[in-house]
């Protein structure tokens, strides 16, 4: 989902009037990853989808998504039925008249103060993001018109999806399409609005008691092991007979124009990235001996596939597979989300061979599957063929995205997941203390318990003898300190687990 900001607006009492100048699709071609030439198409001006918030106007125009932000006034979102958008031929524009609430008297005596996320914005930078789920689709309400004219056409919904997004239409040749029914019908449903409903399924099914039970010790059920202390070999690169078989039947010259030179190449590379990360999560969890589970692994993970979602930016990428990790599969922990995506950076740094095996690897395990199989058709196929290009995708490209995704790995933190992982932190962090509270007051009760029975045994045992007396306390002082050395040891078990909470919500 490639990103664009050239919109140019005007407030006019309370219409703010909006220039959306279309940018032509830039395509890369063969070579391009290292630098080649591009090629440009008109995009289809007819084929959006758009969005609206208190703030914010998102549209997306065939391939590209344009965001405009107005911190200083706030759109009238509820009037927005038979809404006419206007295109400019001439310009190559959408002409966009967007309502605003009228400004309260307070707000007419201040000038407003530019945000410095607006200054950015009109400098050309990214704008502010928002929670995507916050956006209201008003695609259904909207008219087009073109040049004011008098006739007015609806918009359509023809977008494309799969390997840098060169399928159109209905996903055909697959009978089970359990694997995708987040998304059965990609072809009628913007970019933008796939990741919109997938973070809203997200939100739905993050639990946090799962992510507790996984936040102060991995769960590692028994006679698995430890995938925090999986040790990868990336150059274990060798082929199966199978596996070549498929490369050469993948990469021969009759093949080779299924691989479109048309893409974006930064859909392309992030689509990789994305596909990489979760087979990194399921080589480490599984020790590289793939399972029964592996072909929902991997595509549960990436979005790009369960959801055939593009994205614009590595860190979009990380920040969707972090999350997924937190919510779906068995070992729901941050840091092996981590770990993973230090694996994949070592991967694409040290061998690109390393990087085709799996991608020929995965293509094995989704073909064994009749749900996941639908995605060697629709990506891995193509993947494998642009990894398997040294001109589009060579060494050097390889180790490009590798720094590019160290640099974001040291960016991206928990807060940037928006799960509130803080709070659910600190709210753990209260529980263990309350336990340690409970335990004391539990076993401080024994002890009591304990002495009086012994005072009231040392009494009669003094009646009778002196000396039996005085060996019997010195029998009962000493299980006592001993009970309590046991107690202190637990408690102080469950101290440290407490510390290294508190230092892991620190970070």
């Amino acid at each position: 989902m490639t990103f664009e900001q050239t919109i140019q607006h005007t407030i006019d009492g309370d219409v703010c009037r909006l220039q959306i100048a279309l940018v032509e699709n830039r395509h890369a071609e063969a070579g391009d990853g290292d630098g080649g030439g591009k090629e440009t198409s008109t995009p289809n001006r007819r084929n959006c989808d758009i969005f609206v918030e208190d703030h914010n106007f998102y549209i997306y125009a065939d391939t590209r998504l344009y965001r405009f932000n107005l911190p200083e006034r706030q759109f009238d979102t509820k009037d927005m039925k038979n809404f006419v958008i206007n295109f400019n031929t001439k310009t190559n524009s959408y002409e966009v008249d967007l309502p605003c609430l009228p400004r309260t008297n307070e707000e007419q005596k201040m000038l407003p103060e530019k945000s410095d996320a607006e200054k950015k914005c009109r400098d050309g930078a990214t704008p502010s993001t928002i929670e995507l789920w916050k956006l209201k689709r008003i695609t259904d309400n909207c008219l087009l018109r073109l040049d004011k004219s008098v006739e007015l056409s609806k918009f359509i919904a023809d977008f494309g999806y799969g390997f840098a997004g060169r399928f159109k239409g209905d996903i055909t040749g697959v009978d089970d399409r359990s694997a995708i029914a987040q998304m059965p019908e990609p072809g009628t449903v913007s970019p933008l609005q796939r990741s919109i409903d997938r973070e809203i399924d997200e939100l739905k099914n993050f639990s946090r008691d799962q992510y507790k039970l996984n936040f102060v010790e991995l769960q590692v059920p028994e006679g698995h092991e430890n995938p925090m202390k999986y040790t990868y070999n990336f150059e274990d690169v060798t082929l199966t007979r199978d596996e070549e078989c498929l490369l050469h039947n993948l990469t021969r010259k009759s093949q080779e124009s299924l691989l479109s030179c048309n893409y974006e190449q930064s859909d392309v590379d992030c689509g990789l990235i994305c596909i990489l990360l979760a087979i990194c999560y399921d080589i480490r969890t599984t020790s590289n001996e793939p399972t029964c589970e592996s072909p929902w692994t991997r595509s549960i993970l990436t979005a790009t596939l369960s959801y055939f979602e593009p994205f614009e930016n590595i860190k979009d990428v990380v920040i969707s597979f972090l999350r997924r990790s937190l919510i779906y599969p068995l070992y729901r922990n941050y840091d092996l989300g981590r770990l993973c995506l230090q694996d994949a950076i070592d991967g694409l740094k040290k061998n690109p061979a390393w990087v085709l095996k799996q991608l020929l690897q995965t293509h094995a395990i989704f073909a064994s599957s009749d749900c996941q199989q639908i995605f060697n058709q629709y990506y891995i196929e193509d993947y494998i063929r642009y990894v398997a290009d040294s001109n589009r995708c060579g060494a050097t490209h390889l180790r490009l995205l590798a720094r590019n995704l160290k640099n974001v790995l040291l960016d991206v933190s928990k807060k940037h997941l928006r799960l509130e992982l803080g709070e659910i932190e600190t709210e753990l962090l209260k529980e263990l203390i309350t336990d340690i509270h409970l335990g004391n007051s539990s076993t401080s009760e024994d002890d009591d318990t304990d002495e009086d029975i012994d005072d009231v045994e040392g009494d009669d045992a003094n009646d009778e003898s002196g000396t039996e007396s005085g060996e019997d306390a010195t029998d009962s002082s000493s299980t006592t300190a001993s009970s309590s050395s046991s107690s202190d040891t637990e408690q102080n078990s469950v101290i440290e687990q407490c510390k290294e909470v508190v230092n892991v919500a620190k970070n």
